[in-house]
């Protein structure tokens, strides 16, 4: 009689251990869905992306970022940044990317853009020559820019990961030129001795240089081909 008392005193405590681990275990999956479910469905943000399915985009605005002074000059210069919000899954991605520069000249109180439209987006403008860590920041002589104008991969965005456009201009956003049309990477952009200007770009496995001289980019550039075959 008394093992079948002591039986069914565990058979119960059993039972409630089982449904309090049970109960448990059902709020664990429970945190851990909605965890999941937050995560699919909030917005996530990304930078250098531009959505070009405009059926896509929920909501797009243009925010003009803080001027920076041109090395050596009083010409001040800002990005305008567009940013996107479009459905992405069960949620929303936002995007932003620099479509352009606004420059402007306090002296005279004028302004123009870097480029005459805001379409395709810029990865990158630098300005040379550029200051090593720890070096004086010196007059720059031209600005360097790495852009993208075209979804050449066919995912409907402007990334990274498309052909590139290489150009210049001079430093207070004038005479923008176009030197490389379709470019995988830009490899270097520096001043040589003579003052010119070195560009290294890669496309596929062919490395090529351009060079000309900052002091007039309309004139014709000199054009050739890095042999990196090894022997």
């Amino acid at each position: 009689m008394q093992n079948r008392k002591l039986f069914a005193l565990l058979w119960r405590i059993n039972a409630v251990v089982i449904l309090l681990v049970g109960l448990a275990a059902v709020a664990v999956l429970g945190v851990a869905a909605y965890v999941f479910f937050k995560d699919a469905t909030r917005t996530r943000y990304v930078d250098n992306v531009a959505n070009t399915a405009l059926d896509d985009v929920r909501e797009s605005t243009a925010e003009l970022g803080s001027f920076e002074q041109i090395p050596g000059s009083t010409m001040l210069r800002a990005p305008i940044t567009v940013h996107q919000s479009y459905a992405m899954g069960p949620g929303y991605k936002e995007a932003g990317s620099v479509r352009n520069y606004l420059y402007v000249e306090p002296t005279t109180r004028s302004a123009h853009w870097l480029r005459p439209s805001m379409n395709g987006l810029i990865l990158s403008s630098t300005a040379l020559p550029s200051a090593g860590r720890g070096e004086r920041e010196r007059d720059a002589v031209v600005y360097v820019h790495v852009t993208v104008e075209k979804d050449t991969n066919g995912d409907e965005r402007l990334t990274e990961s498309d052909a590139k456009q290489i150009a210049v201009s001079a430093p207070d956003g004038k005479g923008y030129r176009v030197l490389v049309d379709k470019a995988d990477r830009l490899n270097e952009a520096t001043l040589l001795p003579d003052g010119q200007l070195l560009v290294l770009y890669s496309t596929g496995a062919k490395l090529t240089a351009v060079e000309l001289h900052p002091a007039n980019l309309a004139l014709p550039v000199a054009t050739y081909e890095v042999n990196t075959s090894l022997r």
